[in-house]
């Protein structure tokens, strides 16, 4: 019997949403690869270049790392049982999709 419950709505979709997460972890690192070797392409670079080049790349799994930490808390909590399982679904559902907005403006 499904649940009447309004804000339980969509969070059955949370484990696609995680997936889309790893995708546009995984868009977000070609396209800025790819904006740089189409910046630099052909031209030598300096150690000024590489930075500029190598720490938006490594920082572009930040959101990413973030949202499975804070994921891995309340699991944690949850195993507890200091968090019900009404809540956990509910945060990882948003978790989910906040990550996924903190993708779409770093491509943008």
């Amino acid at each position: 019997m499904p649940s009447n419950d309004s804000a339980l709505r969509g969070t059955g979709a949370a484990p696609e949403l995680w997936g889309a997460v790893y995708m546009m972890l995984v868009f977000a690192l070609f396209s800025r690869a790819f904006h740089a070797w189409m910046q630099y392409s052909g031209q030598p670079i300096g150690w000024q270049q590489t930075l500029e080049v190598g720490i938006p790349l490594v920082l572009c799994p930040a959101p990413l790392l973030m949202g499975i930490a804070f994921r891995r808390l309340i699991k944690s909590e949850l195993s507890k049982g200091q968090l019900t399982q009404r809540t956990f679904k509910i945060c990882n559902f948003w978790i989910a999709q906040l990550v996924i907005l903190a993708y779409i403006t770093m491509v943008i």
